[in-house]
């Protein structure tokens, strides 16, 4: 389904990003997904195609998890949100091939 790059808790208490490629009817999509915190903490996921944003989804961090530097919770809600991602896409992908 797809490719895996870094992702994880990183070192000094900073959360990485995640990366995955992944297959939709032939095409070839990059997810990405970062944490921001300026101006608001957010979780970004971003899907990629040629080089274009085909699909972006933003959520905000709760304040009391980003305010106290929870980086383990943080990155479990974004591998929550990466991943909630990739199986949309999948599962639209079976919708089209099912409907064929």
């Amino acid at each position: 389904m797809s490719e895996r790059s870094n992702s994880g808790v990183g070192q000094k208490g900073s959360v990485t990003g995640l990366n995955d490629n992944m297959e939709f009817l032939g095409k070839r999509l990059h997810v990405q997904t970062e944490h921001a915190g300026f101006p608001v903490a957010h979780i970004i996921t971003q899907v990629f195609s040629n080089g274009r944003v085909l699909l972006s989804k933003k959520t905000e961090c709760p304040a009391d998890i980003h305010a106290s530097q929870d980086f383990t919770t943080i990155q479990k809600l974004m591998n929550t949100q990466h991943y909630q991602v990739l199986r949309e896409i999948a599962a639209k992908q079976a919708r089209i091939l099912d409907s064929r």
